[in-house]
């Protein structure tokens, strides 16, 4: 077994094809010349079985040789299947943070050699990472642009601010535990943030929103909140490094009197004040933009929602209501009068066509639990929303947001089987029948348990008083309706299954639709 510095000098040797001198090693993995030699001794008896061998030469130093070139590829694919773990994280983030640097310093230039140095890798490394960043910046409407002088990122001002935003959302930990609550911030957003601008940065940002929600008299969403946050950190950090790119199309699109932009404006000439530069007049837009295309935290009680109506318009209600049709034709089930689905779905609504017409992207932290847990629904959700956005906007709908609307539908799903009719099969006697029913009640408190009857009774009574449902701790014959099988105590997987049966059977109808639609 090699160490992993051990790898990293053999694959760096993979790529040279002349000597290279121990001093070179020793300065590119920052150790001495008396590691790096107990390093390639060690490298020479684990390539001893191989048919690659370490060659060294007298004041010209070492160079991996082999017969055939298929040799070194095999060898590099042996070293990339042992540190795949490993070396695909390590490379992962370094990518990242390469990215970071390239965006943050955008429109400035630089060269293989200063990032092969600042990110302590070779130049033929560096060459591998511009590469995967060359794909990943691309669909983002960015250029990675090589010339004789130097190595850019180019694009306009908001795509960069996007792209430093997604790099930074990523390795945000939203989950992270830790009992301190730095303000509105979860504690892995604080620190992700932190590391990334520094803590007085965050601590005055964190004000300045503070002061923000105090003027609109309405809190932002988390994940909205934590957007604007991570932008108006990058806004700073590129002004006090010079770097903001010119838009010579810029111009104001609402009234001077618009309240939510003189917000803007007052937060403009409080971040100047900070870092002490000026900021071109577009910056109050690129925060009023940011704030309309935010959602509104809302808070629940007894009473219901909290709803800031006078944020909604009749386009999103519009849209609403059309997205609420759209999907209960994919299920077969009428979702019209369901307020819960038509109050949620349009908080989120409206600035969702913000979003969709300044090309604004917000990260959903859940996304994977979501496209795993609700299959059915975020499908069909997807399927439901083409329907309706493409007659109103060019711009797709990110998979994010498909997975912020999907559980509004789930939630109205399952608020569809609050009120069954239901019947019990049980042959393990009446004391268990009586359990039985009484945990299932506690369960469901508003299902109506018609009768307990043994097996051999289900059919006729089933004729008789057509149940929606049919619970069982015992086999039965094929009947019409629904069944779910059970322990005659009724354990937590039991109640997951009735609840999934229920949903499933719901969605049964809408897979042959949505198979229909997508095909």
């Amino acid at each position: 077994m090699i160490t992993s510095r051990q790898h990293k000098i053999l694959r760096f040797l993979l790529q040279q094809r002349e000597y290279v001198t121990l001093f070179k090693l020793a300065e590119q993995f920052c150790v001495s010349k008396k590691t790096i030699q107990r390093d390639l001794s060690i490298i020479s008896a684990y390539l001893s079985d191989s048919t690659v061998s370490l060659e060294k030469k007298v004041g010209a130093g070492v160079i991996l040789f082999a017969e055939n070139a298929t040799d070194l590829l095999q060898l590099e694919l042996q070293l990339n299947g042992e540190i795949e773990d490993t070396d695909s994280i390590m490379g992962h983030s370094r990518r990242i943070k390469m990215a970071s640097w390239l965006l943050s310093e955008t429109p400035k230039e630089t060269s293989i050699n200063k990032l092969s140095e600042r990110f302590y890798i070779s130049n033929a490394s560096v060459v591998n990472d511009l590469k995967i960043i060359e794909d990943w910046i691309t669909p983002l409407g960015l250029q990675l642009v090589r010339s004789q002088s130097g190595t850019r990122i180019k694009g306009n001002e908001n795509n960069v601010r996007q792209a430093m935003a997604t790099l930074i959302n990523g390795v945000i930990n939203h989950q992270e535990l830790g009992s301190v609550n730095h303000s509105r911030l979860d504690p892995g957003s604080y620190k992700a943030l932190v590391q990334q601008f520094g803590e007085d940065e965050v601590a005055f940002v964190q004000v300045l929103l503070q002061e923000m929600e105090q003027e609109l008299s309405y809190p932002l969403g988390e994940t909205y909140y934590i957007n604007l946050f991570t932008h108006i950190l990058i806004m700073m950090r590129r002004r006090s490094q010079g770097n903001l790119l010119d838009n010579p199309e810029f111009v104001s699109r609402t009234s001077q009197d618009d309240p939510i932009l003189v917000v803007a404006g007052n937060m403009v000439e409080k971040i100047e004040e900070y870092i002490t530069f000026s900021l071109p007049d577009e910056e109050v837009w690129f925060i009023y933009q940011y704030i309309i295309s935010s959602g509104v935290l809302v808070s629940e009680n007894h009473n219901g929602n909290s709803l800031h109506t006078e944020l909604f318009s009749d386009e999103a209600r519009d849209i609403t209501s059309e997205l609420v049709t759209s999907f209960s034709q994919l299920i077969n089930i009428d979702l019209s009068d369901d307020s819960q689905l038509y109050d949620g779905l349009v908080v989120h609504i409206r600035p969702l066509i913000n979003r969709l017409h300044y090309q604004i992207n917000i990260r959903n932290p859940l996304l994977d639990d979501i496209r795993n847990e609700l299959v059915d629904v975020y499908n069909l959700t997807r399927v439901a929303i083409e329907k309706v956005f493409t007659r109103c906007t060019e711009q797709k709908v990110s998979d994010d947001e498909v997975g912020y609307l999907a559980v509004h539908f789930q939630a109205a799903i399952e608020r569809q089987i609050t009120h069954k009719r239901v019947l019990l099969v049980c042959s393990t006697g009446i004391g268990t029948s009586h359990l039985l029913k009484s945990r299932i009640l506690r369960a469901f408190p508003d299902w109506d348990i018609i009768a307990s009857v043994p097996a051999s009774n289900l059919q006729s009574v089933n004729e008789q008083m057509a149940p929606d449902l049919v619970i069982s701790t015992v086999h039965i014959p094929e009947v019409d309706v629904p069944v779910v099988y059970v322990t005659a105590f009724l354990n937590d997987t039991d109640l997951q299954r009735i609840t999934e049966k229920l949903i499933t059977d719901k969605l049964y109808h809408s897979r042959d639709v949505q198979s229909a639609l997508l095909s």
